[in-house]
C-alpha cells in the first residue's frame, strides 16, 4: 500500500494529530514536544524468540521545535545502535510526514528526522 497514492494511512495517522484518536486524544496543533512507546522487536524483527517477543519497548520523544526524535531506552546496552538506526528508520519517516500533511506545523522538511539516544539516565544491568 502506498500511502501517498491512496491516503488511507495518512487519514488514520491524521485522527491522532486531530486528537480525535484516542477517546482523550488531544490535538497536536501548538505542541512543542509528543511522546509515544514504540515496541522494537515486534515491528521489524522477524528473528525475535517468543521469551523476546514484547519486552523491548521505547518512549520516543518528537520534538517539535528541534525537528528531532529522542529514543529512551533504559536497555540500551543490549541493542547495537545498527540495529536501533533500523527499528527507527520508519519513524524517523512517518514523522515529518505527517507532521507535513496536517499543515499545523507551516514550512516542514519532509525529510527523515535524526534520532539521538542518550545513555544519562538509569538502566537496566539485565535484559
Amino acid at each position: 500500500m502506498n500511502a501517498d497514492e491512496d491516503g488511507i494511512i495518512y487519514d488514520a495517522l491524521m485522527t491522532y494529530v486531530k486528537g480525535d484518536t484516542p477517546k482523550m486524544g488531544k490535538c497536536w496543533n501548538g505542541k512543542k514536544a509528543l511522546y509515544f512507546m514504540y515496541n522494537l522487536y515486534e515491528m521489524l524483527d522477524t528473528n525475535v524468540t517468543e521469551k523476546e517477543r514484547g519486552k523491548h519497548w521505547v518512549s520516543v520523544k518528537v520534538d517539535l521545535i528541534t525537528a528531532e526524535l529522542v529514543v529512551f531506552y533504559c536497555n540500551w546496552k543490549f541493542t547495537e545502535k545498527v540495529k536501533l538506526d533500523r527499528f527507527m528508520e520508519p519513524v524517523q519517516k512517518m514523522i515529518p510526514l505527517v507532521l507535513q500533511k496536517s499543515g499545523y506545523f507551516g514550512y516542514l522538511d519532509p525529510s527523515p528526522w535524526p534520532y539521538k539516544r542518550p545513555i544519562n539516565h538509569p538502566q537496566n544491568e539485565k535484559s
